[in-house]
């Protein structure tokens, strides 16, 4: 073989090594890519979360729900607003995490093998049952507390389990009102989860109501609207408007109900009945294998 035919042979040679070294990496790259990008999509949805949740407290602030009680609507409003706080400082630790991780997939070395991220889309109504930790009581426990219990059932979509039962569960309170403050004689102590395994999620408010001669209702109110139903609950003396308002679901908490037999101030809710929650906004769950 000529010089010059060998030398063209170690160029073609070098060509196609240089092709297969480049299609393995363009290969690496798109595994890389696709968790990445996945990792960057989770990223803005949290930074979305922040946002909203930004806006709810300053539509909060600004006292934008109108009563005949002025005084209820002001003692409850006020109790938005704690809940709200500590909720945007929830969001913006979880959005913190997210970026991070995001950006250590697009630092990382891609691995020989990356599986495919699992995407779960789970959608509005999406029940948890949920155990608390611990009782929670208007004595003890604020507006914009935080409480933990874990999933007392597997969450499943389609076949998906996307929550295990015994999964950490971070809430709120987003009320706490003893009987007897109020002008209409009522108070409530309300709840609301707002993390299932480290994801922001937003579900509908646990309440229960009380009337100062001990009657005790449990309720679940659902939607943006919580806080105008709520206000309307405790506003009517007389118990009338004790219905969805604003747009809200209302409706009584199955097994959770209680009629006390002494007109307590305080408002319990106790841990020894695990209690349903529905996610009022749809989530995008990435499953970790």
């Amino acid at each position: 073989m000529s010089p010059f035919a060998a030398s063209r042979t170690l160029s073609r040679l070098s060509l196609v090594a240089a092709l297969s070294l480049g299609l393995a990496s363009g290969v690496a790259c798109n595994r890389k890519s696709e968790a990445a990008l996945q990792a960057e999509a989770a990223a803005k949805a949290a930074d979305a979360k922040v946002a909203q949740l930004e806006q709810d407290l300053a539509d909060a602030k600004a006292g934008k729900h109108t009563s005949e009680d002025g005084d209820t609507a002001k003692e409850l409003t006020k109790g938005q607003v704690k809940s709200l706080e500590r909720q945007v400082a929830d969001a913006k630790k979880r959005a913190k995490v997210a970026k991070q991780e995001a950006a250590q997939l697009e630092s990382a070395p891609a691995p020989k093998a990356a599986p495919k991220p699992v995407v779960v889309d789970v959608p509005t109504g999406t029940k948890l049952e949920v155990a608390l930790a611990r009782d929670l009581a208007t004595d003890k426990d604020q507006a914009g507390d935080a409480w933990d219990g874990t999933l007392a059932s597997d969450v499943m979509v389609n076949g998906q389990l996307v929550w295990s039962a015994g999964t950490r569960v971070r809430g709120v309170v987003t009320q706490s009102v003893p009987t007897g403050r109020l002008s209409s004689g009522k108070g409530a102590l309300g709840i609301k989860v707002t993390e299932v395994g480290g994801v922001g999620i937003d579900s509908d408010t646990h309440v229960m109501v009380a009337e100062a001669k001990g009657a005790r209702n449990a309720k679940i109110i659902g939607g943006g609207a919580a806080l105008g139903a709520l206000i309307g609950i405790l506003s009517d003396k007389k118990n009338k408007n004790d219905h969805a308002l604003g747009g809200a679901a209302i409706g009584a908490a199955a097994g959770t109900a209680v009629a006390a037999g002494t007109a307590d101030t305080i408002i319990r809710i106790p841990a020894a009945q695990p209690l349903t929650f529905s996610l009022t906004s749809p989530e995008q769950v990435t499953i970790k294998k």
